[in-house]
């Protein structure tokens, strides 16, 4: 009875876990360098974003909980400050003048992340580097890779087996710290992208090492790379739509879909609406404090069957704008 307990307790948040690692959010594109490294440095100011989502609701303490960090600079702005991103509506007959070379942009991007879901808790990081290239006087080639250092573990502390239980061995070794495991990872990605438009591939599974092994597999990968597209869609002087696809192909190479649109009114304030092909819709909104803060808050809540197990999930996404001397917004993220 007690190997029972044993196997129940784990496995069941491990199912949840069991994957390389992407944000879980209902504001994924908030954390678009973290799903692909090529949008390291896309835009021309230092943004800092720090996401907590709360899932789950209705189970209390023991709701999962995650915590997402993201950084992105750029290490190189392009020569030109006139020219520098791809919105003034002056100056774009200097490009032509300004060679290729002179406008690559070179992008840094770090993501700190902790997930705790059930017994078992992730804490980890990452550092990305992204390199632009103008292939024309508006569109932009991005390549960028991610190393990923993550650990993993098992709170055995928290698995109860009864009262008087059998003695077993597993759960013994377990209790002597072989619960732990740490993998380092290598992720690529690519982008193309205007000020409109943008197009993103990546490709999670590129190198894997395990650096501590643990009694508990957590080592399986889950997730194979990601898809990201999106435009702008300006109705007039106030008001812009963003429609975008977000799509994560697993191992088994089933592909799940988030369909999302959002609007921008007078670059103040934003609202939207996701569906993700998982039975569950999100709703979204946001606002400008100021050029250098935003804040944005999701609620996501499952369909079908079940939703009686689910009370909703919500998401609050902090977001500082630093050296954004032109009041500029994210591209169409």
């Amino acid at each position: 009875m007690s190997r029972f307990f044993t196997i129940i307790f784990i496995f069941l948040p491990v199912a949840q876990v069991l994957c390389q690692y992407i944000p879980n959010s209902g504001q994924a594109f908030q954390f678009a360098t973290a799903y692909n490294a090529a949008f390291a440095g896309v835009d021309e100011f230092t943004d800092i974003r720090l996401g907590y989502r709360y899932q789950m609701a209705g189970y209390g303490t023991n709701a999962p909980k995650f915590i997402n960090v993201v950084a992105n600079v750029r290490l190189k702005q392009p020569a030109d400050v006139v020219t520098n991103s791809l919105r003034p509506s002056k100056g774009k007959g200097l490009l032509s003048t300004v060679p290729a070379g002179k406008r690559i942009i070179h992008g840094l991007g770090i993501n700190v992340f902790n997930e705790k879901v059930g017994l078992i808790e992730r804490l980890g990081g990452g550092v990305s580097y992204a390199f632009h290239y103008p292939i024309s006087k508006t569109f932009r080639l991005s390549a960028g890779v991610t190393a990923f250092l993550e650990n993993t573990s098992l709170d055995v502390n928290g698995i109860y087996l009864g009262e008087n239980p059998d003695q077993d061995p597993f759960y013994d070794h377990l209790m002597q710290g072989s619960s732990k495991h740490s993998e380092f990872s290598i992720r690529g990605g690519m982008l193309l992208y205007s000020k409109n438009f943008y197009l993103g591939l990546s490709y999670f599974p590129i190198y894997t090492k395990v650096v501590t092994n643990s009694d508990v597999d957590f080592s399986d990968p889950f997730y194979q790379g990601a898809i990201q597209t999106g435009f702008i869609l300006p109705l007039n002087s106030d008001l812009t739509l963003k429609p975008s696809v977000l799509a994560i192909v697993q191992t088994d190479h089933r592909v799940l879909l988030d369909y999302s649109i959002k609007g921008y009114l007078k670059n103040k304030v934003w609202f939207g609406l996701t569906y993700r092909d998982i039975k569950a819709a999100v709703v979204l909104a946001g606002f400008d404090f100021t050029k250098t803060l935003t804040v944005g808050y999701s609620y996501e809540m499952a369909m079908g069957g079940f939703s009686k197990f689910n009370d909703g999930s919500h998401d609050l996404v902090l977001s500082l704008r630093l050296n954004n001397f032109k009041g500029q917004r994210s591209y169409t993220w």
